[in-house]
């Protein structure tokens, strides 16, 4: 069984694919990853065969000026500005995407394929030849925005909106290699139908935080979550497991890759909260996120890159930026959290976190300050309720993850 995954996008997007990639593998599937070129040593170091889509998308997406215009810093003026640029590297990223994509699936002839929702363009391949084509869709889709409740009449409208302007869009895409569909029935109320009614989706996401939206295709299915081990081979530096031997109870803060104004002087609000009570944390920083400063204080450890599953089980609760794989990979280990969010389907995680109780409401990046994140930091630390209601959701989504029954869902 011969299996290709479609994927582009930032670790978010891609690691539950790579997770589904070694599950099947294991299972004596022949695998392809086509993600990224960025994610190449990733993958191979798996032993997973690996092809690339161009770098320049993760280039694009990182940059500086999609950091501005997604995360709406600056004057409205500036962020506009912006769009003419990306806009054009925009379109023909994604020319050359589709390109490669159409002619990796000419060349392997697979049997299924798992594609993230912005590669779409395996709709067409599934409805012009026997494979079978699965949408994976690692968190909230933010083009539907699921989470948000317009009314049942708007809710169902919007939905259907979409849909046909990606029908529309896939069609046109069809055109550059009609040759290639021949005697097919390549119309724009077949491709909706095969998107609605015929393709399975799913969302790999636990069913304890994600309901599956009422107007989702009719063969959808939440899956859990599920991650693959980051630790292996791995070994902390002696001066951050002695930070972690000598402190109990310690907070994990990380912006992920997020672009944030002003990083210096967040940091510094951070850190000023965090002596002040004498609250051991590890900080994670990035180029655009938090930064390193100077700290008078043997309670803050600075620290980059290091992997989820090994500290998490070492930790008591994590402030974040409500990334969905990072808000997953603290409730696995029963681990609360306080979102800072900065962008689209951050909000919603922000959200559903603080109305299950199992961290306090968070506090927009937009409008973050020392104060009200050091009322928020108590909360989160000293409010025993988050970590019982955690562990909780923690043992629920162990059952969830049925890697057995994923198999099967995708092989059969």
């Amino acid at each position: 069984m011969k299996v290709i995954l479609f994927s582009i996008g930032t670790r978010g997007d891609i690691e539950p694919f790579v997770a589904i990639a070694q599950l099947l593998k294991e299972r004596d599937c022949d695998v392809i990853c086509v993600f990224p070129e960025q994610y190449r040593e990733t993958v191979e170091r798996l032993e997973l065969s690996f092809k690339g889509f161009s770098s320049d998308i993760i280039d694009l997406m990182e940059s500086k000026e999609a950091k501005i215009f997604f995360g709406k810093q600056g004057s409205l003026f500036k962020r506009i500005s912006l769009l003419p640029g990306m806009a054009k590297r925009s379109f023909k990223l994604a020319k050359s995407s589709l390109s490669l994509q159409h002619h990796i699936q000419m060349d392997e002839k697979p049997d299924v394929i798992l594609y993230h929702p912005k590669c779409n363009y395996s709709v067409l391949w599934g409805m012009s030849t026997p494979c079978k084509t699965i949408l994976v869709n690692p968190t909230v889709d933010p083009l539907t925005d699921m989470g948000r409740n317009y009314g049942k009449f708007l809710n169902k409208l919007k939905f259907h909106v979409i849909y046909t302007m990606k029908a529309v869009s896939l069609k046109i895409a069809s055109g550059k290699f009609k040759k290639n569909y021949s005697g097919k029935k390549i119309r724009v109320s077949l491709i909706k139908k095969a998107m609605l009614e015929n393709e399975k989706t799913i969302y790999t996401l636990s069913s304890s935080l994600f309901s599956k939206p009422a107007y989702s295709p009719l063969n959808t299915h939440v899956v859990g979550f599920y991650e693959r081990n980051k630790a292996i081979d791995w070994v902390p530096c002696e001066k951050l497991q002695q930070f972690i031997d000598e402190n109990n109870n310690i907070l994990f803060i990380t912006f992920g890759s997020m672009f944030n104004p002003r990083p210096k002087e967040k940091t510094r609000s951070i850190v000023n909260v965090l002596v002040k009570n004498n609250i051991p944390a590890i900080i994670n920083t990035t180029r655009y996120g938090l930064e390193e400063i100077d700290v008078q204080s043997g309670h803050i450890f600075f620290t980059n890159n290091l992997p989820y599953n090994w500290l998490f089980p070492k930790i008591y609760a994590v402030v974040h930026h409500g990334g969905c794989g990072t808000t997953h990979t603290a409730l696995k280990y029963g681990l609360p959290s306080m979102i800072i969010p900065h962008i689209l389907d951050q909000f919603f995680w922000e959200k559903t976190i603080s109305n299950l109780k199992l961290g306090p409401k968070g506090i927009s990046i937009h409008k973050f300050n020392e104060k009200d994140f050091e009322n928020k930091l108590i909360d989160l630390y000293n409010n025993k309720d988050y970590k019982k209601n955690a562990v909780v959701i923690s043992k629920k989504m162990q059952i969830e993850s049925d890697k057995k029954k994923l198999h099967e869902m995708i092989i059969c």
